[in-house]
């Protein structure tokens, strides 16, 4: 997966992590105490200084040590081909310690402040493994319950639905993380951020959407559910831009002929 240039210091780091895994671990942990004040921060700069202010603040200082990998449902994905259990957002929860879901922090705190963007569920942050340690965010501890993983299924599925983007909350680089999020354009600040400013926090997933031309009708709606300006319309002409796709699987599920699927970047498909 592609990441922004790093420095010498982080290639070192990350090289620790592939050989001590347990200090990611312990480093994402003790990210994860420190999530909410850090999302209060954020929410303070958005809205007290400009756009430039924490497109900055993105950039140069989150940079891409936390943020959100994009992981794909199963069903969005080519029954065809097959894929690493750590590819796919059932397969990952399958492997991990769901300790609860919680409200979402974005869509609770916008409507909070009273400006509701979206009318899409506020119980939508699945806690995993390591992540439990979030039990002791004041904030978010009053709303955790004990789920099975059929009930977690359900809800991704709900998300699915919803046209929300599922995400792996990582830190220090994506392949330690700590909650999954189902993030929306309009309340999500990783992902609208990433919208707004290009910031290297937003991790794309190893898929790639693929159309079928014989199904396809041209009616376009896939372009409707696109959020990172992979799709568009014109003179009645479905156009796609594979370089801004993410492989969410929005895309997939919001298909009325069922026509798109995703298929692994490093296959030969392509639209």
């Amino acid at each position: 997966m592609p990441h922004s240039q790093k420095l010498p210091f982080f290639k070192i780091i990350d090289r620790l992590l592939v050989r001590v895994p347990l200090l990611g671990r312990i480093l994402t942990t003790i990210f994860g105490f420190q999530e909410w004040p850090m999302l209060e921060i954020i929410r303070i700069i958005e809205k007290r200084f400009n756009a430039n202010v924490l497109a900055a603040f993105g950039r140069y200082v989150l940079k891409n040590r936390w943020g959100g990998l994009v992981v794909p449902l199963n069903k969005t994905i080519n029954s065809e081909i097959r894929f690493l259990p750590s590819q796919e957002i059932i397969e990952i929860l399958s492997r991990s310690n769901v300790t609860g879901i919680s409200n979402c922090y974005c869509r609770e705190t916008q409507r909070r402040y009273n400006v509701p963007n979206c009318s899409h569920p506020v119980g939508t942050c699945i806690h995993i493994g390591i992540g439990k340690s979030l039990y002791d965010i004041p904030y978010k501890s009053n709303n955790l319950k004990k789920v099975s993983k059929q009930e977690v299924i359900d809800l991704l599925e709900r998300c699915d639905k919803e046209g929300l983007v599922h995400q792996l909350i990582y830190y220090p680089n994506p392949n330690f993380y700590y909650v999954v999020c189902n993030c929306c354009p309009c309340c999500c600040i990783i992902l609208k951020n990433f919208l707004a400013h290009g910031s290297p926090q937003m991790v794309e997933s190893d898929f790639i959407a693929v159309t079928d031309s014989k199904k396809c009708l041209n009616c376009g709606k896939c372009v409707d559910w696109c959020y990172f300006g992979g799709r568009s319309y014109s003179n009645n002409h479905l156009g796609f831009e594979p370089e801004n796709c993410f492989g969410c699987g929005i895309c997939v599920s919001k298909c009325p002929q069922k026509a798109i699927s995703l298929r692994l970047k490093t296959s030969s498909s392509s639209e």
